[in-house]
């Protein structure tokens, strides 16, 4: 995006896209951001020196002086004849302002800014050119204190929204707008969908629809975005319904305000939400994903470069002008097969379009004549689809034993798009993509997996239902009602099929107490053991089962093993080779950053692979159980890693080319065949640009598993 050289200040591709502003109040140097061709340009604009900006609308920005405390609107062409001035903000600290909401158009004489107090229960109105003051009024909505507005109000069919809660929204806080002005307000409380831990956006597209957008992250709200669900409010009960689309538009979240276009106007692919997040996993903090309900994958769409304090604000602007021109671009996904497998069928492989060269060969004996024993020194060569194809070459390979059992198999990248009665499977080392049709089990669309092992995924359905299934034998096992909580990590130490197995959860209750919950087959209810929370809470990195043990780290550094044979728990004395919280400067103050961690085992032996950031290299630590210590480990051998915050592999792999080689679990190419990667012999991630890499939303890695 190139400066323009007109005497507007702002660029002009604000006329016909959205821009990211980020408003350096300090200074008089803005800077304005593409969210597509991931560019910046620095303008220069005095107006906005010393001003804090507390909203963007349509074509006016309003401010608030720094020095003065005047509040006013200040229209995009910067003509000073054209401000109009409210009454100032005398007495209200400005670090405690939150997000606003008007009620028309600055010119209207109905007009009315409200304003909500950022981290209190504190809502200011005036009228502009009417009122000489704020009128400020405490919602006695909590008592103790212990829970506030957070988040973006919205307006909407004249009431007013906002999120309310502790850290984060536990509910959304209702107020009639006639009657709040009238000083006899009222409220209603609507429930959240559902309580798990992330972040809430309110958001209205149009005049008809109010959505609430949830998305949950890899690191306890600070990493990247790993699950999306949207709602759509039903007006006549005040109840949230899913949605699985936004008709067609896109949404623009984070910053001191939502907004919502058509596609069209938004000159961009439909469906689409672009979400401003704090990731501490990011150079500075923050970044701009883009989340594609289509095929529910997420990308980095823009990397702030500089970190800012309070007083830099970042908005959306929203074009002034529809340039019908501009057509919504539409992408698809395409699979080269599709493929149901059964126990007790051979699977079915249905090859895309593209049929392959199939290779003519001049062959003289026809193949029943080979050998049996020779067939059966092939199996360990063969990848676990061709082996499923063996059977079908001739009637005489039928007799070939253990097909299956012996059939090459590393993990696959399983993954939900947004179809109802499909999942997605992704075999990295061969390039090959694969569907499941799930119609036996229903709508998938839905699932959030957790953990997997042995070919079986441990998943939920909206935080409440667990249940075990394997996707390739076509097998569930619905596990015992939980009451509601926070998970925070979960696992389980072998196939369900086995008596012994065990699944592990531990659970939060909004951070005051902490449970760890059991359950093996058999079993009608959950085995529970509730503490204090004594041992401190955990690093979102799943638990590893191995010696009969379950290991996971806490946030401090330190290994809590749990037995559950004996039911006993103790901490290792050791911590992580390197800090797993650091602090980092950010708009509310210094807070603790958690470096991406994973645990995993092979042969017994209990490997963590660290990053620090999205561009710092891959370390892997080996614990040494004699000296208990962790030792770094630069080359694994013949080993190929395969890495995701809910399940991770060490394997070892026949391809030398993929020895010494970390997978990532997101995409490299736009046909999602292709696998993000590191190297630890060279040092470098494949493909190099973060902007490339494309991530499934709810994915996990899963070894392919036929037998019990």
């Amino acid at each position: 995006m190139e400066a323009s050289d007109s005497e507007d200040l702002f660029p002009s591709s604000v006329n016909h896209q959205p821009l990211l502003m980020q408003l350096h109040g300090k200074t008089d140097k803005q800077e304005f951001m593409d969210q597509y061709d991931h560019s910046t340009v620095e303008r220069k604009i005095p107006q906005l020196k010393g001003k804090l900006c507390l909203g963007c609308f349509e074509d006016w920005l309003l401010l608030a002086d720094e020095s003065t405390k005047v509040t006013f609107f200040l229209h995009r062409t910067l003509d000073p004849k054209l401000n109009i001035y409210l009454p100032p903000l005398r007495g209200e600290s400005f670090e405690r302002l939150g997000s606003c909401v008007i009620s028309s158009s600055p010119t209207s004489q109905k007009c009315v800014v409200i304003l909500v107090g950022r981290g209190r229960n504190v809502i200011l109105y005036c009228r502009p050119k009417t009122n000489v003051s704020w009128t400020k009024v405490q919602v006695p909505i909590d008592p103790r204190g212990n829970h506030s507005f957070t988040g973006q109000v919205v307006k909407f069919k004249g009431k007013i929204y906002v999120p309310h809660g502790a850290t984060v929204a536990h509910r959304v806080l209702v107020i009639n707008e006639e009657s709040l002005l009238k000083g006899n307000y009222s409220w209603t409380i609507i429930k959240l969908p559902h309580r798990m831990l992330g972040w809430w956006h309110l958001v209205v597209s149009g005049d008809h629809d109010l959505f609430l957008v949830f998305f949950a992250t890899s690191a306890l709200r600070l990493g990247t975005p790993t699950t999306c669900t949207v709602h759509r409010l039903k007006t006549s009960d005040q109840t949230w319904k899913r949605a699985e689309s936004i008709g067609g538009c896109v949404f623009f979240l984070g910053g001191i305000q939502n907004a919502a276009l058509p596609a069209v106007q938004a000159g961009t692919q439909r469906d689409c939400i672009y979400v401003l997040h704090q990731n501490y996993g990011l150079r500075h903090g923050e970044g701009v994903y883009k989340i594609c309900m289509q095929d529910q994958t997420v990308s980095l769409s823009l990397l702030l470069k500089k970190p800012r304090g309070w007083f830099c604000k970042l908005c959306w602007l929203m074009p002034t002008r529809v340039n019908q021109s501009i057509k919504s671009k539409c992408e698809t996904l395409s699979f080269s097969h599709s493929i149901g497998i059964d126990k007790s069928e051979v699977c079915h492989v249905q090859k895309g379009k593209k049929e392959e060269e199939k290779c003519k060969i001049d062959i003289s004996r026809p193949w029943a004549d080979l050998p049996i024993e020779l067939v059966q020194l092939l199996l360990p060569r063969l990848n676990l689809i061709d082996c499923l194809r063996l059977p079908s070459i001739c009637k005489a390979w039928n007799s070939v034993s253990n097909y299956i059992q012996d059939a090459k198999v590393y993990p696959w990248l399983l993954y939900s798009a947004n179809d109802s009665c499909l999942l997605r499977l992704v075999d990295p080392i061969y390039g090959k993509a694969y569907s499941i049709d799930m119609k036996w089990f229903g709508p998938v669309n839905n699932l959030m997996f957790h953990y997997s092992k042995d070919g079986w995924v441990l998943a939920s359905k909206e935080n409440k239902y667990l249940f075990l299934i394997n996707p390739l034998t076509r097998e569930s096992i619905g596990l015992p009602d939980m009451d509601h909580a926070i998970f925070t990590v979960m696992s389980f130490s072998s196939s369900p099929t086995n008596l012994d197995c065990v699944v592990f959860i531990v659970q939060f209750d909004d951070f005051d107490g902490m449970e760890i919950s059991t359950w093996s087959p058999g079993a009608d209810e959950w085995s529970i053991m509730s503490f204090n929370n004594e041992f401190g809470l955990f690093v979102p990195c799943n638990p590893v089962f191995t010696r009969e043990e379950f290991y996971c780290y806490k946030l401090n550094g330190e290994i809590l093993v749990y037995n559950p044979k004996k039911k006993t728990m103790q901490t290792l004395a050791i911590k992580a080779p390197i800090e797993i919280t650091e602090p980092i400067e950010m708009e509310e103050g210094f807070v603790s950053r958690i470096i991406q961690c994973h645990l995993m085992e092979t042969r017994g032996d209990l490997l963590t692979v660290f990053r620090k950031s999205s561009k710092d290299p891959l370390r892997i630590y080996k614990l040494d159980r004699l000296n208990m210590v962790w030792s770094e480990v630069d080359d694994v051998g013949n080993l190929t890693v395969f890495l995701n915050h809910k399940t991770s592999f060490a394997k070892s792999c026949l391809e030398k080319r993929c020895h010494n080689l970390i997978y990532l679990s997101g995409f490299a190419d736009e046909h999602c065949k292709s696998i993000t990667s590191y190297s630890l012999e060279t040092n470098k991630y494949y493909p190099v640009d973060c902007y490339h890499h494309k991530q499934p939303m709810n994915c996990i890695w899963i070894e392919p598993s036929l037998t019990d």
